[in-house]
């Protein structure tokens, strides 16, 4: 219910992200946060040897991974969308 409801919210702004690249820079920090966040804990859980309490440590490490590749594939695209070229 509550990814259900975070899927809708997540969808929204992105949405919303293509009139404002404001929003799309706030997700792409919060998503690279969350990306290396996810890297270090399964990185440090496969050093330890200790188990998740969801999945496994590769599974954290691909997880954190893919997210920090495409939150910062959001933010060059951020940048890169919306310019407008001046004539001269």
């Amino acid at each position: 219910m509550i990814f259900g409801t975070a899927a809708v919210v997540l969808l929204g702004l992105l949405i919303w992200g293509v009139r404002n690249a404001l929003v799309w820079r706030l997700l792409a920090v919060v998503g690279m946060g969350a990306g290396v966040g996810l890297l270090v804990w399964g990185i440090i859980l496969a050093a330890t040897g200790d188990e998740p309490p969801i999945g496994s440590a590769p599974g954290i490490i691909a997880t954190g991974a893919g997210t920090l590749v495409s939150a910062i594939v959001l933010l060059v695209i951020s940048f890169l969308s919306g310019r407008k070229h001046r004539a001269e």
